[in-house]
């Protein structure tokens, strides 16, 4: 090797060991400031890659999409339609169950108020006629002016066969018997109104003390045969029952006026028999109704259904034995 070699290696080493050399201190220093800066500022830190996902996302979410950027007005308004008026009322729908339980419900609280009052005035009535000695029993048969009430009829009346089927069994229980109880209610109150006006000739002292309470239990009877009529009118009209018009009682003249005394006796006991009888039936008549199991009032619900068929059945051997005669 000759000495230009030497030389020229020599510098080279020495132009290297100045290019890559570097302070210890320097280094130590650079380190130390990288460190601190990650320390403080971490979202800086972060890789480039999850920076720029980062930014996107938050572009997407800045964008209104296709579905929000549509004006309101264009949407059909179904939350605010009524879905029933569309709807078509079937008997299984419950909208019609509803409406036909409702129904019911009204006609069995009518029915409920007019039996409460109807055996507050038959308690009252029975009560009141116990203060009227009646030693006497007058049997004549059936009178013309008293009201004649067929219960055989009322009772084995078959309300399974309605003309309405979509009416309930409470709806036409209440409109079959409402008529019927307000017309003869209404035909003993005339009954009654008359025999208060009966002047009895040849008063003496035992019949002036029968007098004066005969016509107090008149007076306590109209009045509440006044009150049980209006409860059975205004139930009808709520309930939109047609009320009948019950006209005058045609044979009312029958019962004169001026009379003796035995003559108003016998007047009074048939019209208040027949007005306690009537009012029995037609309180058994709720109370034991035809083809219903009845727990309370057992045994007067049997003796009314047996008297009931066997006026019945005697009925139905007379329309026989009639055609062949």
């Amino acid at each position: 090797m000759d000495a230009c070699t030497c030389s020229c290696s020599e510098n080279l080493s020495k132009k290297d060991s100045t290019i890559y050399s570097f302070p210890k201190k320097l280094l130590v220093a650079t380190a130390l400031v990288v460190m601190i800066a990650m320390c403080l500022t971490p979202a800086e830190a972060r890789t480039v890659e999850h920076k720029i996902r980062h930014e996107r996302r938050h572009e997407g979410l800045a964008q209104p999409t296709k579905e929000i950027s549509r004006p309101r007005t264009a949407e059909p308004r179904l939350d605010k339609r009524r879905p029933h008026r569309k709807m078509t009322l079937t008997k299984d729908s419950p909208a019609f169950v509803r409406q036909r339980s409702a129904l019911a419900d009204r006609f069995k609280n009518a029915m409920t108020k007019i039996k409460k009052k109807l055996k507050n005035t038959r308690t009252y009535f029975n009560e009141e006629r116990r203060v009227l000695n009646e030693t006497r029993d007058y049997r004549e048969g059936m009178p013309s002016w008293l009201p004649a009430i067929n219960f055989v009829d009322i009772h084995f009346h078959n309300y399974r066969n309605p003309r309405r089927t979509s009416a309930s069994i409470s709806e036409r229980k209440f409109t079959y018997l409402m008529p019927k109880l307000y017309k003869s209610l209404v035909e003993f109150q005339s009954i009654f109104k008359h025999l208060s006006q009966v002047e009895v000739n040849f008063v003496d002292d035992p019949f002036y003390v029968y007098n004066k309470t005969r016509q107090d239990l008149l007076t306590k009877t109209l009045n509440r045969l006044e009150s049980t009529i209006l409860e059975i009118r205004e139930n009808m009209m709520r309930t939109r029952v047609p009320v009948p018009n019950v006209g005058p009682n045609k044979n009312i003249d029958m019962l004169s006026l001026k009379v003796d005394a035995p003559q108003c006796l016998k007047q009074d006991y048939i019209a208040f028999r027949a007005y306690g009888n009537l009012l029995n039936n037609w309180y058994l008549e709720f109370r034991c109704p035809f083809g219903k199991k009845v727990i309370n009032d057992k045994m007067q619900c049997t003796a009314y259904e047996a008297k009931l068929k066997e006026k019945k059945e005697s009925r139905m051997s007379k329309a026989k034995k009639t055609p062949a005669s």
